[in-house]
Protein backbone atom coordinates (compact mmCIF):
# COMPACT_ATOMS: atom_id res chain seq x y z
CA UNK A 1 0.00 0.00 0.00
CA UNK A 2 1.13 3.55 -0.67
CA UNK A 3 3.02 4.87 2.40
CA UNK A 4 1.05 8.10 2.34
CA UNK A 5 -2.27 6.13 2.32
CA UNK A 6 -1.11 3.90 5.15
CA UNK A 7 -0.34 6.93 7.28
CA UNK A 8 -3.79 8.39 6.65
CA UNK A 9 -5.62 5.18 7.62
CA UNK A 10 -3.63 4.76 10.84
CA UNK A 11 -4.26 8.37 11.81
CA UNK A 12 -7.95 8.17 11.04
CA UNK A 13 -8.56 4.99 13.04
CA UNK A 14 -6.61 5.85 16.14
CA UNK A 15 -7.82 9.45 16.28
CA UNK A 16 -11.12 8.25 17.76
CA UNK A 17 -9.65 5.10 19.38
CA UNK A 18 -12.87 3.32 18.60
CA UNK A 19 -12.39 1.15 15.56
CA UNK A 20 -15.89 -0.37 15.24
CA UNK A 21 -17.82 2.78 15.91
CA UNK A 22 -15.61 4.83 13.66
CA UNK A 23 -15.89 2.35 10.86
CA UNK A 24 -19.70 2.16 11.03
CA UNK A 25 -20.41 5.82 11.60
CA UNK A 26 -17.94 7.30 9.14
CA UNK A 27 -17.46 4.58 6.62
CA UNK A 28 -18.77 6.62 3.72
CA UNK A 29 -16.84 9.71 4.69
CA UNK A 30 -13.70 7.63 5.38
CA UNK A 31 -13.88 5.91 2.03
CA UNK A 32 -14.27 9.20 0.17
CA UNK A 33 -11.42 10.73 2.17
CA UNK A 34 -9.16 7.76 1.52
CA UNK A 35 -9.89 7.94 -2.20
CA UNK A 36 -9.07 11.65 -2.33
CA UNK A 37 -5.91 11.17 -0.30
CA UNK A 38 -4.86 8.23 -2.50
CA UNK A 39 -5.17 10.36 -5.62
CA UNK A 40 -3.17 13.21 -4.08
CA UNK A 41 -0.49 10.87 -2.76
CA UNK A 42 -0.16 9.16 -6.13
CA UNK A 43 0.52 12.48 -7.79
CA UNK A 44 3.03 13.41 -5.09
CA UNK A 45 4.92 10.16 -5.40
CA UNK A 46 4.95 10.39 -9.19
CA UNK A 47 6.37 13.92 -9.11
CA UNK A 48 8.96 13.07 -6.49
CA UNK A 49 10.07 10.04 -8.49
CA UNK A 50 10.79 12.21 -11.50
CA UNK A 51 12.73 14.63 -9.30
CA UNK A 52 14.72 11.74 -7.85
CA UNK A 53 15.87 10.66 -11.29
CA UNK A 54 17.17 14.14 -12.08
CA UNK A 55 18.70 14.58 -8.64
CA UNK A 56 20.46 11.21 -8.77
CA UNK A 57 21.83 11.90 -12.21
CA UNK A 58 23.14 15.25 -11.02
CA UNK A 59 24.73 13.81 -7.89
CA UNK A 60 26.57 11.19 -9.91
CA UNK A 61 28.76 13.85 -11.48
CA UNK A 62 29.74 15.06 -8.03
CA UNK A 63 30.60 11.52 -6.93
CA UNK A 64 32.60 10.97 -10.07
CA UNK A 65 35.21 13.62 -9.30
CA UNK A 66 38.47 12.63 -10.89
CA UNK A 67 41.02 11.17 -8.52
CA UNK A 68 43.71 12.86 -10.57
CA UNK A 69 42.89 16.09 -8.77
CA UNK A 70 44.08 14.48 -5.56
CA UNK A 71 47.04 12.56 -6.97
CA UNK A 72 48.20 15.03 -9.62
CA UNK A 73 51.93 15.55 -9.14
CA UNK A 74 52.26 12.94 -6.43
CA UNK A 75 55.45 10.98 -6.96
CA UNK A 76 54.99 7.27 -7.65
CA UNK A 77 57.38 4.52 -8.64
CA UNK A 78 57.09 5.14 -12.38
CA UNK A 79 55.68 7.59 -14.87
CA UNK A 80 53.85 4.67 -16.50
CA UNK A 81 51.79 4.28 -13.36
CA UNK A 82 51.00 8.01 -13.42
CA UNK A 83 49.88 7.92 -17.02
CA UNK A 84 47.73 4.88 -16.48
CA UNK A 85 46.29 6.49 -13.36
CA UNK A 86 45.56 9.70 -15.19
CA UNK A 87 43.65 7.87 -17.88
CA UNK A 88 41.58 5.74 -15.56
CA UNK A 89 40.95 8.45 -13.01
CA UNK A 90 38.91 10.42 -15.51
CA UNK A 91 36.43 7.62 -15.99
CA UNK A 92 33.00 8.08 -14.37
CA UNK A 93 32.73 6.88 -10.79
CA UNK A 94 31.47 3.32 -10.37
CA UNK A 95 28.50 4.62 -8.38
CA UNK A 96 27.35 6.77 -11.29
CA UNK A 97 24.32 5.63 -13.23
CA UNK A 98 25.30 4.06 -16.52
CA UNK A 99 24.04 5.65 -19.71
CA UNK A 100 21.66 2.74 -20.28
CA UNK A 101 20.19 2.92 -16.77
CA UNK A 102 19.61 6.66 -17.11
CA UNK A 103 17.91 6.05 -20.42
CA UNK A 104 15.68 3.36 -18.86
CA UNK A 105 14.65 5.70 -16.06
CA UNK A 106 13.78 8.39 -18.59
CA UNK A 107 12.14 6.15 -21.19
CA UNK A 108 8.61 7.16 -20.27
CA UNK A 109 9.30 10.82 -20.94
CA UNK A 110 12.29 10.93 -23.26
CA UNK A 111 12.63 10.18 -26.96
CA UNK A 112 15.67 8.93 -28.81
CA UNK A 113 17.65 5.71 -28.93
CA UNK A 114 21.12 6.15 -27.41
CA UNK A 115 24.22 4.35 -28.65
CA UNK A 116 23.76 4.70 -32.40
CA UNK A 117 26.41 6.51 -34.47
CA UNK A 118 25.44 9.86 -35.91
CA UNK A 119 23.83 9.88 -39.35
CA UNK A 120 24.69 13.51 -39.97
CA UNK A 121 21.16 14.81 -39.38
CA UNK A 122 19.75 17.17 -36.75
CA UNK A 123 16.93 16.39 -34.36
CA UNK A 124 13.99 18.79 -34.06
CA UNK A 125 14.12 18.76 -30.28
CA UNK A 126 15.92 17.31 -27.28
CA UNK A 127 15.00 14.00 -25.69
CA UNK A 128 13.07 15.65 -22.88
CA UNK A 129 13.36 18.28 -20.18
CA UNK A 130 12.50 21.94 -19.75
CA UNK A 131 15.98 23.49 -19.81
CA UNK A 132 15.90 24.38 -16.11
CA UNK A 133 18.37 23.46 -13.41
CA UNK A 134 15.90 20.96 -11.95
CA UNK A 135 14.78 19.64 -15.31
CA UNK A 136 17.58 20.14 -17.87
CA UNK A 137 17.25 19.33 -21.54
CA UNK A 138 18.37 15.69 -21.84
CA UNK A 139 20.52 14.68 -24.82
CA UNK A 140 20.52 10.97 -25.67
CA UNK A 141 21.59 10.93 -29.31
CA UNK A 142 24.11 12.54 -31.63
CA UNK A 143 21.23 14.12 -33.55
CA UNK A 144 20.06 15.83 -30.37
CA UNK A 145 23.59 17.09 -29.70
CA UNK A 146 23.58 18.48 -33.24
CA UNK A 147 20.32 20.22 -32.34
CA UNK A 148 22.15 22.03 -29.53
CA UNK A 149 24.78 23.14 -32.04
CA UNK A 150 22.02 24.41 -34.32
CA UNK A 151 20.05 26.42 -31.76
CA UNK A 152 23.23 28.05 -30.42
CA UNK A 153 24.63 28.78 -33.87
CA UNK A 154 21.33 30.30 -34.98
CA UNK A 155 21.38 32.50 -31.86
CA UNK A 156 17.94 31.31 -30.77
CA UNK A 157 17.22 33.28 -27.61
CA UNK A 158 14.79 30.64 -26.37
CA UNK A 159 17.75 28.38 -25.58
CA UNK A 160 20.18 30.96 -24.16
CA UNK A 161 21.28 30.35 -20.57
CA UNK A 162 19.49 26.99 -20.37
CA UNK A 163 20.61 23.75 -18.72
CA UNK A 164 21.64 20.70 -20.77
CA UNK A 165 22.74 17.21 -19.73
CA UNK A 166 24.00 14.15 -21.55
CA UNK A 167 21.96 11.05 -20.75
CA UNK A 168 24.20 8.68 -22.71
CA UNK A 169 27.54 8.41 -24.51
CA UNK A 170 27.47 10.07 -27.94
CA UNK A 171 29.09 8.68 -31.11
CA UNK A 172 29.59 11.24 -33.86
CA UNK A 173 31.24 8.71 -36.19
CA UNK A 174 31.62 4.95 -35.95
CA UNK A 175 34.92 3.09 -35.92
CA UNK A 176 38.44 4.29 -35.21
CA UNK A 177 39.12 7.92 -36.12
CA UNK A 178 42.72 8.03 -34.84
CA UNK A 179 45.36 5.44 -33.98
CA UNK A 180 47.28 5.09 -30.73
CA UNK A 181 49.79 7.72 -31.94
CA UNK A 182 47.07 10.23 -32.69
CA UNK A 183 47.22 9.94 -36.49
CA UNK A 184 44.03 10.13 -38.54
CA UNK A 185 43.05 6.66 -39.79
CA UNK A 186 39.40 7.19 -40.63
CA UNK A 187 38.40 7.91 -44.22
CA UNK A 188 37.89 11.68 -44.13
CA UNK A 189 35.66 11.57 -47.21
CA UNK A 190 33.15 9.39 -45.37
CA UNK A 191 33.25 10.98 -41.92
CA UNK A 192 30.50 13.29 -40.71
CA UNK A 193 31.96 16.73 -39.97
CA UNK A 194 30.99 18.26 -36.66
CA UNK A 195 29.80 21.87 -36.43
CA UNK A 196 31.02 23.26 -33.08
CA UNK A 197 28.54 24.51 -30.51
CA UNK A 198 29.10 28.27 -30.77
CA UNK A 199 31.30 30.14 -33.22
CA UNK A 200 33.27 33.36 -33.58
CA UNK A 201 30.04 35.39 -33.48
CA UNK A 202 27.87 33.46 -31.01
CA UNK A 203 28.87 31.90 -27.69
CA UNK A 204 27.21 29.08 -25.77
CA UNK A 205 25.80 30.76 -22.65
CA UNK A 206 24.16 27.84 -20.87
CA UNK A 207 25.14 25.03 -18.52
CA UNK A 208 26.31 21.77 -20.10
CA UNK A 209 26.76 18.74 -17.86
CA UNK A 210 28.25 15.68 -19.54
CA UNK A 211 27.40 13.70 -16.39
CA UNK A 212 30.53 11.59 -16.82
CA UNK A 213 29.68 10.53 -20.37
CA UNK A 214 31.97 10.42 -23.42
CA UNK A 215 31.61 12.04 -26.81
CA UNK A 216 33.62 10.10 -29.41
CA UNK A 217 34.23 10.05 -33.15
CA UNK A 218 34.24 13.83 -33.58
CA UNK A 219 35.79 15.01 -36.85
CA UNK A 220 36.63 18.63 -37.65
CA UNK A 221 38.74 19.59 -40.65
CA UNK A 222 38.76 23.30 -41.48
CA UNK A 223 40.92 26.42 -41.68
CA UNK A 224 38.38 28.60 -39.88
CA UNK A 225 38.54 29.66 -36.22
CA UNK A 226 36.74 28.52 -33.05
CA UNK A 227 36.90 24.76 -33.28
CA UNK A 228 36.13 21.99 -30.82
CA UNK A 229 33.10 20.26 -29.38
CA UNK A 230 32.25 23.84 -28.38
CA UNK A 231 33.61 26.57 -30.60
CA UNK A 232 32.89 29.42 -28.22
CA UNK A 233 31.58 29.27 -24.65
CA UNK A 234 30.86 31.86 -21.98
CA UNK A 235 28.77 29.37 -20.01
CA UNK A 236 29.65 26.26 -17.99
CA UNK A 237 30.92 22.99 -19.46
CA UNK A 238 31.65 20.10 -17.11
CA UNK A 239 31.96 16.34 -16.58
CA UNK A 240 32.65 15.19 -20.13
CA UNK A 241 35.37 13.27 -21.97
CA UNK A 242 36.23 13.61 -25.66
CA UNK A 243 37.72 10.44 -27.12
CA UNK A 244 38.78 8.97 -30.48
CA UNK A 245 38.45 12.29 -32.30
CA UNK A 246 40.36 14.45 -34.78
CA UNK A 247 40.37 18.24 -34.84
CA UNK A 248 42.18 20.39 -37.40
CA UNK A 249 41.52 24.11 -37.56
CA UNK A 250 42.75 27.68 -37.46
CA UNK A 251 42.77 30.16 -34.59
CA UNK A 252 41.21 29.08 -31.28
CA UNK A 253 41.18 25.33 -31.85
CA UNK A 254 40.86 22.65 -29.16
CA UNK A 255 39.30 19.32 -28.41
CA UNK A 256 36.57 20.59 -26.11
CA UNK A 257 36.28 24.42 -26.15
CA UNK A 258 37.92 26.56 -28.82
CA UNK A 259 37.47 29.91 -27.07
CA UNK A 260 36.44 30.13 -23.42
CA UNK A 261 35.23 33.03 -21.31
CA UNK A 262 33.28 30.83 -18.91
CA UNK A 263 33.78 27.92 -16.53
CA UNK A 264 35.12 24.40 -17.13
CA UNK A 265 35.34 21.55 -14.66
CA UNK A 266 36.27 17.87 -14.87
CA UNK A 267 37.10 17.73 -18.57
CA UNK A 268 39.30 15.15 -20.33
CA UNK A 269 40.56 15.35 -23.90
CA UNK A 270 41.86 12.29 -25.76
CA UNK A 271 41.48 13.75 -29.24
CA UNK A 272 44.30 14.72 -31.61
CA UNK A 273 44.25 18.47 -32.09
CA UNK A 274 46.19 20.41 -34.74
CA UNK A 275 46.09 24.06 -35.73
CA UNK A 276 47.76 25.69 -38.70
CA UNK A 277 48.23 28.74 -36.46
CA UNK A 278 47.14 29.08 -32.82
CA UNK A 279 46.22 29.36 -30.03
CA UNK A 280 45.60 25.62 -29.81
CA UNK A 281 45.16 23.30 -26.82
CA UNK A 282 43.90 19.88 -25.85
CA UNK A 283 41.00 21.08 -23.71
CA UNK A 284 40.84 24.84 -24.48
CA UNK A 285 42.27 26.84 -27.35
CA UNK A 286 42.27 30.14 -25.45
CA UNK A 287 40.73 31.22 -22.14
CA UNK A 288 40.63 34.97 -22.03
CA UNK A 289 37.82 37.21 -20.84
CA UNK A 290 38.22 40.63 -22.43
CA UNK A 291 35.63 42.06 -20.02
CA UNK A 292 37.96 41.62 -17.07
CA UNK A 293 36.26 38.62 -15.46
CA UNK A 294 38.35 35.72 -14.15
CA UNK A 295 37.59 32.39 -15.83
CA UNK A 296 37.39 29.35 -13.55
CA UNK A 297 38.96 26.15 -14.89
CA UNK A 298 39.39 23.09 -12.67
CA UNK A 299 40.30 19.42 -13.19
CA UNK A 300 41.28 19.52 -16.85
CA UNK A 301 43.34 16.72 -18.41
CA UNK A 302 44.87 16.07 -21.80
CA UNK A 303 45.96 12.71 -23.21
CA UNK A 304 45.87 13.68 -26.89
CA UNK A 305 48.59 14.77 -29.33
CA UNK A 306 48.59 18.56 -29.72
CA UNK A 307 50.35 20.39 -32.57
CA UNK A 308 50.43 23.98 -33.77
CA UNK A 309 52.57 27.02 -34.47
CA UNK A 310 52.06 29.63 -31.74
CA UNK A 311 50.54 29.43 -28.25
CA UNK A 312 50.45 25.64 -28.24
CA UNK A 313 49.51 23.97 -24.96
CA UNK A 314 48.76 20.42 -23.90
CA UNK A 315 45.76 21.64 -21.92
CA UNK A 316 45.26 25.31 -22.95
CA UNK A 317 46.85 27.26 -25.78
CA UNK A 318 46.70 30.74 -24.27
CA UNK A 319 45.47 32.01 -20.89
CA UNK A 320 44.69 35.41 -19.44
CA UNK A 321 42.55 36.33 -16.43
CA UNK A 322 42.12 32.80 -15.16
CA UNK A 323 42.02 30.72 -11.99
CA UNK A 324 43.33 27.29 -13.00
CA UNK A 325 43.61 24.32 -10.65
CA UNK A 326 44.46 20.65 -11.19
CA UNK A 327 45.65 20.58 -14.79
CA UNK A 328 47.59 17.66 -16.23
CA UNK A 329 49.11 16.77 -19.58
CA UNK A 330 50.12 13.29 -20.71
CA UNK A 331 50.28 13.90 -24.46
CA UNK A 332 52.95 14.92 -26.95
CA UNK A 333 52.94 18.67 -27.58
CA UNK A 334 54.70 20.18 -30.61
CA UNK A 335 54.89 23.86 -31.56
CA UNK A 336 57.12 26.58 -32.89
CA UNK A 337 56.66 29.56 -30.56
CA UNK A 338 55.22 29.57 -27.03
CA UNK A 339 54.86 25.82 -26.45
CA UNK A 340 54.11 24.18 -23.10
CA UNK A 341 52.69 21.09 -21.45
CA UNK A 342 49.88 22.90 -19.63
CA UNK A 343 49.69 26.14 -21.62
CA UNK A 344 51.63 27.82 -24.39
CA UNK A 345 51.37 31.47 -23.38
CA UNK A 346 50.06 33.51 -20.46
CA UNK A 347 49.98 37.26 -20.12
CA UNK A 348 48.25 38.62 -17.05
CA UNK A 349 48.87 39.45 -13.41
CA UNK A 350 45.47 37.86 -12.76
CA UNK A 351 46.70 34.36 -13.64
CA UNK A 352 46.35 32.17 -10.56
CA UNK A 353 47.30 28.54 -11.14
CA UNK A 354 48.05 25.56 -8.91
CA UNK A 355 48.62 21.81 -9.09
CA UNK A 356 49.98 21.73 -12.62
CA UNK A 357 51.75 18.57 -13.78
CA UNK A 358 53.23 17.59 -17.13
CA UNK A 359 54.26 14.05 -18.08
CA UNK A 360 54.25 14.45 -21.87
CA UNK A 361 57.16 15.23 -24.20
CA UNK A 362 57.30 18.90 -25.22
CA UNK A 363 59.00 19.91 -28.46
CA UNK A 364 59.27 23.55 -29.55
CA UNK A 365 61.59 26.19 -30.89
CA UNK A 366 61.32 29.56 -29.12
CA UNK A 367 59.86 29.78 -25.60
CA UNK A 368 59.36 26.13 -24.69
CA UNK A 369 58.54 24.77 -21.25
CA UNK A 370 57.36 21.61 -19.55
CA UNK A 371 54.46 23.53 -18.03
CA UNK A 372 54.41 26.88 -19.87
CA UNK A 373 56.09 28.30 -22.95
CA UNK A 374 56.00 31.72 -21.38
CA UNK A 375 54.34 33.26 -18.39
CA UNK A 376 54.76 37.01 -18.28
CA UNK A 377 57.88 38.47 -19.80
CA UNK A 378 58.72 37.95 -23.44
CA UNK A 379 62.49 38.16 -23.09
CA UNK A 380 65.53 39.21 -21.16
CA UNK A 381 65.37 42.42 -19.15
CA UNK A 382 61.90 43.45 -20.30
CA UNK A 383 60.85 45.66 -17.41
CA UNK A 384 57.90 47.02 -19.30
CA UNK A 385 56.64 43.66 -20.54
CA UNK A 386 53.52 42.11 -19.00
CA UNK A 387 53.95 40.08 -15.84
CA UNK A 388 52.43 36.75 -14.99
CA UNK A 389 50.49 36.02 -11.80
CA UNK A 390 51.10 33.36 -9.13
CA UNK A 391 51.84 29.68 -9.74
CA UNK A 392 51.85 27.17 -6.89
CA UNK A 393 52.72 23.45 -6.79
CA UNK A 394 54.05 22.84 -10.28
CA UNK A 395 55.92 19.81 -11.62
CA UNK A 396 57.43 18.53 -14.86
CA UNK A 397 58.38 14.95 -15.66
CA UNK A 398 58.41 15.18 -19.45
CA UNK A 399 61.36 15.63 -21.79
CA UNK A 400 61.57 19.23 -23.03
CA UNK A 401 63.38 20.13 -26.26
CA UNK A 402 63.65 23.57 -27.83
CA UNK A 403 66.06 26.18 -29.15
CA UNK A 404 66.00 29.48 -27.25
CA UNK A 405 64.30 30.09 -23.89
CA UNK A 406 63.78 26.51 -22.77
CA UNK A 407 62.92 25.36 -19.25
CA UNK A 408 61.56 22.38 -17.35
CA UNK A 409 58.80 24.61 -15.97
CA UNK A 410 58.77 27.66 -18.26
CA UNK A 411 60.76 28.96 -21.19
CA UNK A 412 60.54 32.44 -19.69
CA UNK A 413 58.93 33.51 -16.44
CA UNK A 414 58.10 36.83 -14.83
CA UNK A 415 55.82 36.36 -11.85
CA UNK A 416 55.63 34.49 -8.56
CA UNK A 417 56.42 30.78 -8.33
CA UNK A 418 55.98 28.76 -5.14
CA UNK A 419 57.05 25.10 -5.05
CA UNK A 420 58.20 23.79 -8.43
CA UNK A 421 60.26 20.81 -9.58
CA UNK A 422 61.71 19.14 -12.66
CA UNK A 423 62.83 15.53 -12.96
CA UNK A 424 63.47 15.17 -16.70
CA UNK A 425 66.09 16.20 -19.26
CA UNK A 426 65.97 19.70 -20.75
CA UNK A 427 67.83 20.70 -23.92
CA UNK A 428 68.17 23.80 -26.09
CA UNK A 429 70.71 26.30 -27.39
CA UNK A 430 70.47 29.63 -25.53
CA UNK A 431 68.74 30.49 -22.23
CA UNK A 432 68.22 26.93 -21.01
CA UNK A 433 67.40 25.98 -17.41
CA UNK A 434 66.27 23.02 -15.39
CA UNK A 435 63.25 25.05 -14.30
CA UNK A 436 63.39 28.37 -16.17
CA UNK A 437 65.20 29.31 -19.34
CA UNK A 438 64.83 32.94 -18.33
CA UNK A 439 63.49 34.49 -15.11
CA UNK A 440 63.45 38.24 -14.65
CA UNK A 441 61.74 40.49 -12.14
CA UNK A 442 60.28 37.38 -10.54
CA UNK A 443 59.97 35.72 -7.14
CA UNK A 444 60.72 32.00 -7.05
CA UNK A 445 60.79 29.88 -3.87
CA UNK A 446 61.04 26.17 -3.02
CA UNK A 447 62.59 24.75 -6.17
CA UNK A 448 64.53 21.68 -7.21
CA UNK A 449 65.88 20.01 -10.32
CA UNK A 450 67.19 16.47 -10.70
CA UNK A 451 67.18 16.40 -14.52
CA UNK A 452 70.12 16.94 -16.86
CA UNK A 453 70.35 20.25 -18.70
CA UNK A 454 72.08 20.72 -22.05
CA UNK A 455 72.60 23.95 -24.03
CA UNK A 456 75.14 26.27 -25.57
CA UNK A 457 74.94 29.57 -23.72
CA UNK A 458 73.23 30.79 -20.53
CA UNK A 459 72.67 27.30 -19.18
CA UNK A 460 71.82 26.51 -15.54
CA UNK A 461 70.55 23.72 -13.34
CA UNK A 462 67.76 25.95 -12.00
CA UNK A 463 67.76 29.06 -14.22
CA UNK A 464 69.54 29.80 -17.49
CA UNK A 465 69.39 33.59 -17.19
CA UNK A 466 68.26 35.27 -13.96
CA UNK A 467 67.84 39.03 -13.58
CA UNK A 468 66.57 41.32 -10.85
CA UNK A 469 64.52 38.79 -8.92
CA UNK A 470 64.18 37.16 -5.52
CA UNK A 471 64.84 33.44 -5.22
CA UNK A 472 65.34 31.09 -2.28
CA UNK A 473 65.32 27.48 -1.06
CA UNK A 474 66.54 25.58 -4.10
CA UNK A 475 68.76 22.65 -4.98
CA UNK A 476 69.94 20.93 -8.15
CA UNK A 477 71.60 17.56 -8.72
CA UNK A 478 71.40 17.29 -12.52
CA UNK A 479 74.34 17.42 -14.88
CA UNK A 480 74.66 20.76 -16.68
CA UNK A 481 76.60 21.08 -19.91
CA UNK A 482 77.19 23.94 -22.34
CA UNK A 483 79.77 26.18 -24.00
CA UNK A 484 79.43 29.59 -22.37
CA UNK A 485 77.90 30.98 -19.15
CA UNK A 486 77.18 27.56 -17.71
CA UNK A 487 76.45 26.97 -14.01
CA UNK A 488 75.23 24.08 -11.93
CA UNK A 489 72.61 26.45 -10.48
CA UNK A 490 72.38 29.56 -12.70
CA UNK A 491 74.02 30.31 -16.03
CA UNK A 492 73.98 34.11 -15.76
CA UNK A 493 72.92 35.76 -12.52
CA UNK A 494 72.42 39.54 -12.36
CA UNK A 495 71.30 41.78 -9.50
CA UNK A 496 69.30 39.07 -7.75
CA UNK A 497 68.45 38.61 -4.07
CA UNK A 498 68.94 34.95 -3.20
CA UNK A 499 69.31 32.60 -0.24
CA UNK A 500 69.57 28.88 0.56
CA UNK A 501 70.85 27.62 -2.80
CA UNK A 502 72.52 24.20 -2.81
CA UNK A 503 73.99 22.00 -5.50
CA UNK A 504 75.45 18.54 -5.87
CA UNK A 505 79.18 19.03 -6.12
CA UNK A 506 80.49 17.77 -9.47
CA UNK A 507 84.24 18.16 -9.75
CA UNK A 508 85.36 21.73 -10.29
CA UNK A 509 82.22 22.93 -12.04
CA UNK A 510 80.93 26.21 -10.62
CA UNK A 511 77.37 26.98 -9.46
CA UNK A 512 77.26 30.13 -11.64
CA UNK A 513 78.48 30.72 -15.16
CA UNK A 514 78.66 34.42 -14.29
CA UNK A 515 77.50 35.91 -11.00
CA UNK A 516 76.91 39.66 -10.97
CA UNK A 517 74.70 39.78 -7.92
CA UNK A 518 76.79 38.60 -5.01
CA UNK A 519 74.55 35.59 -4.37
CA UNK A 520 76.05 32.33 -3.13
CA UNK A 521 75.33 28.64 -3.54
CA UNK A 522 76.63 25.89 -1.27
CA UNK A 523 78.01 22.55 -2.51
CA UNK A 524 76.81 19.31 -0.96
CA UNK A 525 77.62 15.64 -1.47
CA UNK A 526 74.93 13.22 -2.55
CA UNK A 527 74.90 11.60 0.90
CA UNK A 528 74.47 14.97 2.58
CA UNK A 529 71.55 15.83 0.35
CA UNK A 530 69.78 12.52 0.89
CA UNK A 531 68.83 13.22 4.49
CA UNK A 532 66.29 14.69 6.87
CA UNK A 533 68.82 17.31 7.87
CA UNK A 534 69.10 18.63 4.32
CA UNK A 535 65.32 18.75 3.92
CA UNK A 536 65.09 20.78 7.12
CA UNK A 537 67.82 23.08 5.84
CA UNK A 538 65.74 23.81 2.74
CA UNK A 539 62.67 24.76 4.78
CA UNK A 540 59.21 23.60 5.76
CA UNK A 541 58.04 22.96 2.20
CA UNK A 542 60.56 20.12 1.74
CA UNK A 543 60.33 16.60 3.15
CA UNK A 544 62.64 13.60 3.06
CA UNK A 545 61.51 10.11 2.09
CA UNK A 546 64.16 7.56 1.14
CA UNK A 547 61.68 5.83 -1.16
CA UNK A 548 60.99 8.91 -3.29
CA UNK A 549 63.08 10.86 -5.80
CA UNK A 550 66.10 8.55 -5.38
CA UNK A 551 66.36 9.74 -1.79
CA UNK A 552 66.59 13.47 -2.51
CA UNK A 553 64.08 15.74 -0.73
CA UNK A 554 60.72 16.37 -2.37
CA UNK A 555 58.18 19.11 -1.95
CA UNK A 556 55.57 18.39 0.68
CA UNK A 557 52.66 18.64 -1.79
CA UNK A 558 54.28 15.96 -3.97
CA UNK A 559 54.14 13.46 -1.12
CA UNK A 560 50.63 14.28 0.06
Amino acid sequence: MNKCLQSFVVWYIFKEKRFGEVFMRYSIIGILGVAAMFAACSQTVSASSDDEVISLASSSSKKGKSSSSKDSGKISSSSTEKQAGSSSSNKPNDEKLSSSSVAEELDENCVGEPGNPWEGTTAKDFACGAGTKKSPYIILTAEQLAHLSFVVGSNDGNYAGKYYKLGADIKLNKGDIIDDKGALVGDSTKLHKWTPIGNSSVAFTGYFDGDGHTVSGMFINTTSSNNGLFGNSSGTVQNVTLDNSWVYGGKYTAGVVGYNTGTLKNITNKASVTSESGPVGGVIGASNDTYGNVNLVDEVYNLGVIKGKTDVGGVIGFIDRIKLTHAENNGLVEGEKYTGGIWGGAQSTTVEASYLVNYGSIVGQTYTGGVAGYCGHYGVGSKNAAKCGTLTNVRNEGIVQGLTFVGGIAGTFGGKMISASNTSSISGTNYVGGLFGNADFSTTNNLYNVGDVLGNQNVGGIIGYNQEGVTSSAYSTGKVDGDSLVGLMIGYNYNTTMADYYYWEQGEQEPFGLNNSGGVATPKSADEMKSDEFAELLGDEFVYDSGLNDGYPVLSWEKE
